[in-house]
């Protein structure tokens, strides 16, 4: 059985550095993701019995109700309590994610974001840089960082003419981005997963998780603007940033824009009211969005064009490939819980460390080479919720809790390919990683370091 475990470790660790050098080797990640995460639970089935008895003893005598054992109960216990729970979590975590990428793309497309490109229209190159990191923290917060990505990028690039100055900017919009994802509960995967598992809270996690989120972005955009000088080199030509085809009036996208972000919001206190999933309140809003583009459109574009419409035309990144990659990650992670993996690496680590901050490093620097999906993935099946001591760091809306989300979302822009994010930027700027490293990495290291010692300065 110790042997299993070491290939199904093996195989998922390569399959993470695969899937973090996907620009490198040029692999899919999605691919990637699925054929591990399928793969480990089929190698997982040889020791199913044994792994059952090891981590699921209790739970596998209550479904058995007094009958042998047999290598029939052992399948049907893993297919309908086991690997049933992961799918069912990654699915909740999809669907989240589907609704509130057509929200932000319904309002794009309606012009409701028209307003930024005229608030951005600046000369200092400095006060841009502060009001694109603002802009991009607030939407991160709301919507998952990686649409927020494509979203700010989108506009930076049709404003700025200097590809030095482009790329600084990009730098500030990815580490924002991730720093405001990481500081609500619906604004990145990652979050959104240690929401789902009840782990943490919305108020008590942005509570927690604000005052070190705000003084690393701080921080990073002090180091950062050392490097502008003069106005923005803004193209020839600014004339209409709108591409969408929208004919919306000014109180139209307003009406829209409370709809959608107030929707947005209302999403934990719908939660929290309903004991409902998440993703129901997601769809509801949503659904009201559709129903009030429909009525405002309705006249001028007829019913046979408002059934055509597609809202999600970045499929490149919010797509099937997203929905694969996620649960393929999800199963690996799964799986390592399932073979006590974790929980051999949870019980050495609190016998022989027994440190948060240490474990904040670790996650950081695993999640810089290695995808923070996967990194929070096995951090949060690492160490079970603490029921018992509510000042436990494991208790629910415990401090480590808020350590991972940020160690995490901070490691993944130490080197750029440890998020999804990071990728779009280097696909969408060209940027080189060795570029990266050397001119702006350090900066992440001393913002992250700022963020921890205000987390100790809080906790």
């Amino acid at each position: 059985m110790l042997l299993m475990i070491l290939i199904i470790v093996a195989v998922l660790m390569f399959s993470y550095i695969l899937m973090g050098t996907e620009q490198v080797n040029r692999i899919n990640r999605a691919a990637v993701a699925m054929f591990s995460g399928v793969l480990v639970w089929i190698l997982y089935m040889f020791h199913a019995g044994d792994f059952i008895h090891l981590v699921r003893p209790d739970e596998y005598m209550s479904f058995l109700h007094g009958a042998a054992s047999t290598t029939s109960s052992v399948k049907e216990f893993v297919s309908n309590n086991i690997l049933s729970t992961y799918i069912a979590e990654a699915c909740s975590v999809i669907l989240f994610l589907i609704a509130t990428n057509t929200i932000l793309e319904m309002m794009s497309s309606n012009g409701v974001f028209d307003a930024l490109t005229r608030w951005m229209r600046m000369r200092n190159s400095r006060r841009f840089l502060w009001l694109l990191s603002f802009i991009t923290f607030v939407i991160s917060a709301n919507v998952d960082n990686l649409t927020t990505v494509v979203l700010m990028m989108g506009l930076v690039g049709k404003i700025v003419k200097s590809r030095y100055q482009r790329q600084i900017f990009a730098c500030t919009i990815l580490v924002s981005a991730l720093l405001g994802g990481c500081f609500t509960v619906i604004g990145d995967m990652t979050s959104l997963v240690l929401w789902v598992r009840g782990v943490i809270t919305p108020s008590a996690f942005s509570a927690g998780m604000f005052l070190p989120c705000v003084a690393s972005i701080v921080t990073f955009n002090v180091l950062l603007s050392s490097m502008l000088k003069g106005d923005v080199e803004t193209k020839s030509i600014i004339t209409n940033y709108d591409l969408s085809e929208s004919f919306l009036s000014n109180w139209q996208k307003i009406v829209f824009l409370l709809i959608g972000i107030g929707g947005l919001w209302f999403i934990p206190s719908f939660h929290s009211l309903t004991k409902l999933p998440p993703f129901l309140g997601a769809l509801c809003v949503l659904s009201l969005l559709w129903v009030v583009e429909g009525i405002f459109n309705f006249k001028r574009n007829g019913i046979a064009l408002f059934v055509q419409r597609n809202y999600l035309r970045n499929t490149e990144f919010i797509g099937m490939r997203i929905i694969l990659y996620f649960i393929g990650v999800a199963l690996g992670a799964g799986v390592l819980k399932e073979c006590g993996a974790l929980g051999y690496c949870a019980e050495w680590l609190e016998a022989h460390v027994h440190n948060i901050y240490v474990y904040g490093a670790l996650l950081s620097v695993m999640s810089s080479v290695v995808d923070n999906v996967p990194v929070v993935m096995m951090g949060l099946n690492m160490f079970p919720v603490d029921v018992v001591d509510s000042a436990s760091a494991f208790a629910q809306n415990g401090f480590y809790w808020q350590m991972l989300a940020y160690c995490c979302a901070m490691g993944g822009s130490l080197l750029f390919v440890g998020t999804l994010a990071g990728q779009a930027v280097l696909q969408i700027e060209h940027l080189s990683i060795s570029w990266y490293v050397r001119h702006y990495a350090w900066r992440v290291i001393v913002a992250w370091s700022v963020g921890v010692l205000v987390f100790w300065m809080t906790h």
